[in-house]
């Protein structure tokens, strides 16, 4: 099969796992037999960049630290160029399907010119950039909302009497098509109220599409867009690299894990309260941070590691792809914290992989994957005495430790490996080939 995938970073270029496991995915079905072309932005880049696999050429409008554009004229460049730019590389790559990932940073006018090619198009959706991201763009507000400032109303009024707002709808796509000239349920006072009914917005179609996780595919849903069709397809890991021996029942586990970027939401200061009380409880505990993050974040946390005293080291990896499973392998418990929705996280299945027991804060998709007192722990977001508590649980139920981390590798290994989502992703991407031809 002949695919034009579409992201908005693609490694080395990169600012995230989720760009990893676009590699991975393409690396894989690549090797699967499928002939695949990457269009992602010139993100690191001065300008852009082609070879016969990649081409860094779209670009990112505020996103990854980039300054946000949101005046007419600059914005009508963009998504101008961005929509040029789909559209030659559709005309010279001739795909049998197109494949869409993150349009985070993207012009997501995109969306109408590909439904506008009749190309098979199948969308992956991994973060908000559908029930948060398409409400933000500020192309398809400045259109679309029902009321503007003085200045762009006056303006769009004048586009749209004219006639003007369809030619530069050929260009750069303000619309699914005639008939949408507003949308409020995404850019109106529907939507500042918090009244959006789900499945009610019409104006976005989406006919092959999947989330990673049920969380985000809700949230999708409650934003209001029509994806209730859609499938679930977890992430995989590379399974063979992360596998580890689970430590036996005699072995108290006292290296604790954290592997997380440093921000506010991160629930790292919640961990460090709780590694504070269980220590003050006769836990022995020490505790290793992985990850980078927000300066103002990092002095916090160090700052508490030293009024406190706690035995905690802060690490960075120059390269995770090739460093982590080390990681996992040099401790004995992992702690998955994050406090806010995160759609699906891999380190919780990375470190079930590597034989970790696992205690997870309720959030988000990690959810789907956790079943307390089968596969793991859990706590509450933000509360570190019942963390100190599951931490002391560990170390004084070794039989269940074991039993639950045979529980939870066994799991991953059969659930969720690469090769068990590649099968899936494959399978769902020929679907959508038969389905299109026989319509």
């Amino acid at each position: 099969m002949k695919i034009l995938l579409i992201n908005n970073l693609f490694p080395p270029l990169h600012a995230g796992t989720f760009d990893f496991r676009c590699q991975a995915v393409v690396e894989s079905l690549s090797k699967r037999g499928h002939e695949l072309h990457v269009l992602t932005s010139r993100y690191g880049l001065t300008t852009e960049q082609r070879d016969r696999e990649v081409a860094r050429r779209l670009i990112l409008n505020g996103r990854f630290d980039l300054p946000e554009i949101t005046s007419y004229g600059a914005l009508k460049e963009i998504e101008q160029e961005n929509n040029q730019i789909v559209q030659e590389t559709i005309q010279l790559y001739q795909p049998e399907l197109i494949y869409v990932w993150s349009l985070q940073g993207l012009s997501k006018s995109i969306i109408f010119t590909l439904r506008n090619s009749k190309i098979p198009t199948v969308y992956d959706v991994a973060d908000d950039w559908l029930s948060e991201g398409i409400q933000e763009d500020p192309w398809l507000k400045w259109w679309n909302r029902d009321s503007a400032p003085l200045g762009a109303g006056i303006l769009r009024k004048l586009l749209e009497i004219s006639g003007q707002r369809d030619r530069v709808n050929a260009v750069a796509p303000t619309r699914m098509m005639k008939g949408y000239e507003r949308v409020p349920e995404l850019y109106g006072k529907v939507r500042d109220r918090g009244a959006v009914q789900p499945h009610s917005i019409g104006a976005f179609i989406f006919e092959r599409i999947y989330f990673c996780s049920n969380a985000l595919k809700t949230q999708a849903e409650n934003a209001g867009f029509r994806v209730g069709h859609a499938e679930v397809i977890y992430p995989g890991i590379p399974t063979d690299r992360f596998y580890a021996d689970i430590n036996p029942s005699g072995t108290v586990p006292r290296k604790f894990l954290v592997i997380s970027r440093l921000s506010a939401k991160s629930g790292v200061m919640t961990v460090l309260e709780g590694l504070k009380i269980a220590l003050q409880n006769k836990v022995q505990a020490s505790l290793t941070i992985c990850g980078k993050g927000e300066s103002e974040q990092m002095a916090q946390l160090r700052s508490f590691v030293i009024q406190h005293s706690l035995p905690v080291e802060f690490i960075t990896l120059s390269n995770q792809q090739k460093d982590l499973a080390q990681v996992y392998r040099k401790h004995e418990a992992f702690i998955y914290c994050t406090e806010w929705d995160e759609p699906f996280a891999v380190t919780p299945i990375e470190a079930m992989a590597s034989g970790l027991p696992v205690i997870a804060a309720r959030s988000g998709g990690v959810s789907e994957l956790l079943r307390v007192g089968q596969n793991g722990w859990a706590y509450t977001p933000g509360d570190p005495v019942e963390l100190a508590s599951r931490m002391m649980e560990l170390q004084i139920q070794p039989a269940l430790r074991v039993q639950l981390a045979e529980n939870a590798q066994s799991e991953v290994m059969n659930r969720f490996s690469e090769s068990f989502m590649l099968d899936q992703i494959e399978s769902y991407l020929n679907t959508t080939l038969e389905v299109w031809r026989n319509d």
